[in-house]
């Protein structure tokens, strides 16, 4: 019977709570094994203290819900219960399948040690997913089962499940795991070149449940202890619960379950029936088995006592052996020792000897090691002021060179500044020579403009004089006018109060005529002598002259009102006027100076190159073309006239356009040129390396955009490597000169994905 030791698991486990590299170790606590079986054990291995231990009878597992225990013992589980059916718990098909990544290899081994003997056996279960692709297709998940006797050369702690990088000597329950992991492959094979170098490993390897589980029976391991242990925890509950049977059918389930296999039923009336023999034959049986276990007392004993016996007499035998060769190897050592002694004796005399006549050599040779070491220094002392004074020259040149890199921006920029001065004198003085006629005939325009705007005042003056005249003129008539007019009303006012005194006065008459009449005075019947009549006349005295006023006040107003609009219209004729004369000269000027313009291009040899047309010579002798009627002369050796510059104008427009765009792309790649240049002086100044190509620079400038840091090649070569390593390491990675280093191991992985993206 086997009880657990050990559990080991290698690179497996779900996503958030995964097994590294874990070892849970039972060993050594528990009651000593009583019959111990001979073990070979390792070399410098330290001398086992006491009998070996069994392992620990019972252990507890305290964690939280959701700490891991199914886990483990669905991993366990999984070891010695092989198939997706049996998984603890009742779990999906696909449970197992999730504990394992896509680059692992998952591990899983269990050491089992014998109770009475005390032999360990190894059995495990290895995993992959093929073609390194997590699949739902259960058919890429490959899974093995394998078992060993552990010794030497290989033990749980160091089984191959990693490529071990460094040989070291195995520590008691730590990790003997080096390197990268190892596939289902090459554990494998592996596992075989163990088993050919140590036969007694007894190395098994199974891919098929069935025969798994008839090797785990021959190895003592029986599967169905463990199917009852999944049956107990699949839901987690007591062991009581698997049996808490309700009524007698659920029983023999139960034992039926317990005693038979379910794939094959044939052998269970047989089974029946030998048990029910072996009941018949019960007391029997009992009486031969206490005969057997007496018998089998008394003969242990028996061959206990013997088996002392024997070995006393091999040891008493072996000791006698081992004395008798001590005696003659001591008998020859002592013969040894006597002539060894002579022989001493003898050289001692000879190293006398040799002492003094070294101690004569030791001092003649003291001498001439002086006169040399004298000599030596003598001529070092001169090599080194020689090569002081070749230093002290090197040093000069070198603080000669470096003052004259420190200066050479200085004098690029001076020359630069210099090159463009020299540029902008040579436009100024070229755009003054171009300017010179354009200037001249400003001068004679401006004194054409001064003597029109003379002569356009004085017209101006001559007609402002005019109009004054004729506003005095109006105004005068206009003043008449209002004397007329207030004279006209002084009269029609006189009139007015003339008229209320008739009126007064006609009201008193008609007051004296009645009362006259009343008196019989007056006669009334008479029609001429009636004072009415009077006042009647009166009346209408009265009303032609308040018309006589009214009509004098009208023309008065009409005449302020023709004074005033001839005043207005003075003012805007005057206005219009200036408008007209200002927007004559402007529109002379403008022609004159665009024929003076259109004049001094076409004097331009270069715009006649461009069109392709050559300049016309007049002959000697012959009559000069005929002057434009402006006044201003054409250039008698003009290649173009205004006419065929105007008639060319868009094709020159065409031509400079296409000139200018030529200069603009020169410019660019001057600027480009001078932005590389500084970058490599800048570069130069700072740390003494030319700098990285374009595309380098443009891809570290990528990457470090997308958070991933990287050096150009030559860059990280000078501060991470060691000078005298420069050229060993370009001989290995001449990639270097012209590359890229990713400084961040964990992001090879993105930055390959993003360069990937942005080609």
């Amino acid at each position: 019977m086997y009880e657990l030791s050990r559990i080991r698991l290698y690179s497996i486990g779900p996503a958030g709570a995964r097994y590294a590299d874990t070892v849970l170790d039972l060993r050594g606590v528990g009651e000593p094994v009583p019959a111990p079986a001979p073990a070979q054990a390792e070399f410098f291995e330290d001398e086992p203290v006491g009998p070996p231990r069994r392992p620990a009878p019972a252990g507890v597992l305290f964690l939280e819900n959701g700490g891991g225990k199914s886990v483990l013992l669905k991993l366990i589980f999984s070891v010695m219960l092989p198939g997706h059916r049996n998984t603890l718990g009742g779990a999906s098909s696909g449970v197992l399948r999730k504990f394992l990544l896509a680059d692992d290899c998952g591990h899983v081994a269990l050491e089992w040690q014998h109770t009475r003997t005390g032999e360990c056996v190894v059995v495990g279960k290895v995993s992959e997913w093929r073609g390194r692709q997590v699949s739902n297709d259960p058919r890429k998940f490959a899974e093995a089962w394998y078992s060993l006797r552990p010794g030497p050369g290989m033990s749980l702690d160091s089984l191959p499940v990693a490529e071990a990088s460094a040989v070291r000597p195995a520590t008691e329950g730590a990790s003997g795991a080096r390197g990268r992991r190892r596939t289902m492959k090459g554990f494998r094979d592996a596992l075989t070149e163990a088993h050919k170098a140590y036969p007694h490993l007894e190395v098994h390897w199974e891919e098929i449940h069935d025969r798994w589980n008839e090797h785990l029976g021959e190895l003592g391991l029986d599967p169905e202890l463990f199917r009852y242990q999944r049956e107990m925890n699949a839901d987690e509950g007591e062991a009581a619960g698997l049996f808490a049977v309700k009524k007698d059918s659920d029983f023999t389930d139960l034992l039926l379950r317990a005693v038979t296999d379910t794939r094959d039923t044939d052998g269970l009336a047989d089974l029946v029936g030998g048990f029910g023999n072996k009941l018949g034959r019960r007391a029997e049986m009992i009486a031969e088995r206490d005969f057997t276990a007496g018998s089998v007392d008394l003969l242990t004993r028996i061959v206990e006592a013997a088996d002392a016996r024997a070995r006393a007499r091999d040891i008493h035998a072996a000791a006698e052996r081992r004395t008798r060769t001590l005696a003659r190897r001591l008998s020859a050592r002592a013969a040894v020792e006597r002539g060894r002694a002579a022989e001493l004796a003898r050289q001692v005399t000879a190293a006398a000897r040799t002492v003094a006549e070294a101690e004569t050599a030791r001092e003649r040779s003291a001498l001439i090691s002086a006169e040399l070491a004298y000599r030596h220094a003598s001529l070092a002392l001169a090599g080194a002021e020689k090569a002081a004074a070749a230093q002290k020259r090197e040093l000069a040149d070198a603080r000669t060179l470096y003052a004259a890199w420190q200066a050479a921006e200085a004098v690029l920029r001076h020359r630069a500044a210099a090159d463009r001065s020299a540029r902008v004198a040579d436009a100024i003085r070229e755009a003054e020579r171009d300017a010179a006629p354009a200037l001249a005939a400003r001068a004679k325009a401006a004194a054409e403009l001064v003597r029109a705007l003379h002569s356009a005042a004085e017209k101006a003056e001559q007609h402002a004089n005019e109009e004054e005249e004729r506003s005095a003129v109006l105004q005068a008539a206009g003043e008449r006018a209002h004397a007329d007019a207030t004279t006209a009303a002084t009269e029609a006012q006189r009139a007015r109060s003339e008229l209320g005194h008739l009126r007064q006065r006609l009201d008193e008459v008609e007051q004296e005529t009645a009362e006259a009449v009343r008196a019989g005075w007056i006669d009334d019947s008479s029609p001429d002598t009636d004072p009415a009549r009077a006042a009647l006349a009166a009346n209408d005295a009265e009303k032609t002259a308040v018309a006589a006023w009214d009509t004098a006040r009208e023309a008065a107003r009409r005449a302020t009102e023709l004074a005033r609009e001839a005043a207005a219209a003075e003012s805007r004729g005057e206005l219009t006027a200036a408008r007209a004369a200002d927007a004559a000269r402007a529109a002379l000027q403008a022609h004159q100076a665009e024929e003076r313009a259109a004049g001094a291009l076409a004097a331009e040899e270069r715009l006649a190159e461009l069109l392709g047309v050559v300049a016309a010579r007049p002959a000697p002798g012959a009559e000069p073309a005929v002057q434009p009627e402006n006044g201003e002369d054409e250039p008698a050796d003009s290649p173009l006239t205004t006419d065929e510059l105007d008639r060319a104008a868009d094709d020159l427009k065409t031509l400079l356009d296409d000139s200018v765009a030529t200069a603009e792309r020169q410019l660019f790649d001057l600027r480009t040129a001078a932005a590389d240049d500084a970058r490599i002086l800048g570069a130069l100044g700072d740390g003494g390396l030319l700098p990285p190509g374009p595309d380098v620079l443009a891809t570290v400038e990528f990457l470090g955009e997308h958070g991933i840091p990287a050096l150009p090649g030559w860059r990280y070569l000078a501060q991470a490597v060691d000078p005298a390593d420069h050229a060993r390491v370009l001989a290995a990675r001449p990639e270097l000169v012209d590359g890229v280093v990713i400084t961040d191991p964990a992001s090879h992985a993105r930055a390959r994905e993003v360069l990937a993206g942005a080609a």
